[in-house]
C-alpha cells in the first residue's frame, strides 16, 4: 500500500508524463490502484485536496466520476465539518470555493432530495457504530422533513415571492420568504453581483416555481438556472401576485 508521500510522487508523476494535465478522479484510481477511502485514511477528505496538496490545478469538476458511494462519503465529510445537515447554499459555497467538490445539484440529482438523500446516507453507512453521529443528523433531518410533509397535508401553505433573477448571462427562477435576502445570498456565491429581475408574490411559493420551471424546462442549463429569451422574461414579469 502507498504512502502519502508515495501518492503525491505519483500523482505528480503521471501529471508529468501529460504535460502538466492533472488526472481525473476516475484516471487516478486507475492508475494507482486506490480509491477514495484510501484517500481518507492518508488525511485527504477528497480527491480536490490530494490535487491541490500536489501543487497540481484542480480538472473542471465533472459529476459523472462519482459514484453514489463516493457521493455518500463525501456529504458525511460535510455533515461532520458543519456538524448539521448542511443546507444546498452550504453545498455551494464549498463547491465554488473548490471546483473538484460537487455542485449541490450533483447530490440531489443521483441521491435525492431530503427524505431520499438521508436515507442514502443511512444506506451507505448501515449500522456502523463509528457514524452514529452521522446517523443522528440523518435522522433529525428525516423528522423534519416528516414535520413539514404533515404541515402540508394540514393544509398550511407557504407563502413568499418567486423570483427571477441573472447572473452573467443566466437566469434562475427560485422562491424565497424574502427575495431581497436571497438575492444577497446568491451574490455572495457567484462571480458577480446576482440581479433581481421581478418576483412574483403568492401563497403558493412551490406550486407557482414549479409551473415556471416546467413552462422553461427546454431551457434548463442546471437546476433553477435557465437560458431564457427577451419573451420569456417578458411572459414572467406579467405575473404581479397569485393569491
Amino acid at each position: 500500500m502507498l504512502t502519502k508521500e508515495e501518492v503525491l510522487k505519483e500523482i505528480r508523476r503521471y501529471a508529468k508524463k501529460n504535460d502538466g494535465k492533472t488526472p481525473s478522479e476516475k484516471v487516478f484510481y486507475e492508475y494507482t490502484g486506490i480509491g477514495i477511502h484510501d484517500l481518507k485514511k492518508r488525511g485527504w477528505a477528497y480527491y480536490g485536496e490530494l490535487v491541490r496538496e500536489a501543487g497540481l490545478t484542480p480538472n473542471k469538476f465533472d459529476k459523472t466520476k462519482y459514484s453514489r458511494e463516493q457521493l455518500c462519503s463525501i456529504f458525511i465529510d460535510v455533515i461532520r465539518d458543519k456538524r448539521k445537515w448542511p443546507t444546498r447554499g452550504e453545498l455551494d459555497v464549498k463547491h465554488h470555493t473548490d471546483s473538484n467538490f460537487p455542485d449541490s445539484s450533483t447530490f440531489y440529482n443521483k441521491l435525492g432530495l431530503t427524505r431520499n438523500l438521508a436515507k442514502s446516507v443511512l444506506e451507505f453507512i448501515e449500522d456502523k457504530q463509528e457514524y452514529s453521529d452521522v446517523v443522528d443528523i440523518c435522522n433529525s433531518a428525516l423528522e423534519k422533513y416528516k414535520e413539514r410533509s404533515e404541515s402540508s397535508e394540514e393544509g398550511e401553505v407557504t407563502s413568499g415571492f418567486v423570483y427571477l433573477g441573472k447572473q452573467h448571462r443566466n437566469y434562475k427562477i427560485g422562491k424565497a420568504k424574502d427575495a431581497n435576502r436571497r438575492r444577497e445570498d446568491i451574490t455572495l456565491l457567484g462571480p458577480e453581483p446576482f440581479e433581481l429581475i421581478h418576483e412574483i408574490e403568492t401563497d403558493d411559493m412551490n406550486g407557482v416555481e414549479k409551473y415556471w420551471h416546467n413552462r422553461f424546462k427546454s431551457k434548463r442549463k442546471r437546476g433553477e438556472w435557465f437560458d431564457l429569451s427577451r419573451a420569456d422574461i417578458k411572459a414572467f414579469k406579467r405575473w404581479k401576485k397569485i393569491a
